[in-house]
């Protein structure tokens, strides 16, 4: 069952994570100092193609696969909202405790305080992260050292996962809700997953990919005839959509509908 305090509580995420400052991201040695925050816009997709040409044509192939991969891409943007409260935590002083380095923050918004524990863990090769959360609403709700978010990242910076989680109010314990993967193979050469857990055991899973100049974004759906792929090339200016298994649908430089073997798809 879905928390709807912890429903709340994503609002005044998604709102911190539109003010928040950027963070680092090559950590250092335990021995020295605590480890740089981490920064959730590694998972997201670029979408600079679609954002700087605006179709002309609603009624074309382009601008259906707009909308499809600008609506896509943006659900990598899921994970963002908790950057505002990651990026709270620069302003305070770590601890060092047991191996571990601890932050211990609060934020208040309206009648809800919430008190943030974020705690890093050095390993061989990673730099293990998790976020609790313990808050009162004094109505009822309330939950103290909830797991919110869980994850890793390779100290080379070159991969990561992270495990975003909700409440069940019937067991009080943490479920995850999305789980995200990424890697990067160079400075042009990006991977990102991320699935959706719902509550019947099924998974939504959408990804987004950058090989050079061409990029494919993906929404598959526990029902096939509903995955929808779309991929554009920056150089050529082409690309496709397809829906299910149906035909590829092109578009040319000029944004124009064409066959797909004219431009090699």
């Amino acid at each position: 069952m879905k928390n709807t305090f912890n429903i709340k509580i994503f609002a005044i995420a998604v709102m911190l994570s539109l003010t928040a400052a950027s963070c680092g991201d090559d950590p250092v040695s335990v021995n020295e100092d605590p480890p740089e925050l981490p920064e959730f816009k590694n998972v997201a997709a670029d979408l600079s193609y679609f954002e700087n040409n605006t179709p002309q044509n609603n009624d074309s192939n382009y601008a259906e696969a707009y909308y499809l991969g600008i609506g896509i891409g943006s659900l990598s943007m899921i994970t963002q909202s908790y950057t505002g409260f990651f990026g709270m935590a620069d302003s305070e002083t770590a601890s060092f405790e047991d191996g571990k380095w601890i932050w211990n923050y609060d934020y208040s918004y309206e009648d809800i305080t919430v008190s943030i524990t974020l705690i890093a863990e050095e390993s061989a090769n990673t730099i293990n992260w998790e976020m609790l959360w313990s808050a009162d609403d004094g109505q009822g709700n309330a939950f103290d050292n909830y797991r919110v978010v869980e994850g890793s990242i390779a100290k080379d910076g070159k991969s990561g996962s992270w495990t975003f989680n909700d409440l069940n109010t019937d067991t009080n314990e943490e479920e995850p809700v999305f789980v995200t993967e990424w890697s990067s193979m160079g400075e042009n050469s990006f991977q990102s997953q991320t699935t959706y857990l719902e509550d019947n055991g099924t998974e939504t899973v959408w990804s987004y990919e950058q090989d050079g100049n061409h990029y494919t974004v993906q929404f598959s759906d526990p029902d096939e005839t509903n995955d929808i792929t779309v991929f554009w090339d920056t150089e050529t200016g082409t690309g496709y959509y397809q829906t299910g298994t149906d035909p590829k649908l092109c578009w040319d430089s000029s944004y124009q509908d064409v066959s797909c073997s004219s431009v090699g798809y």
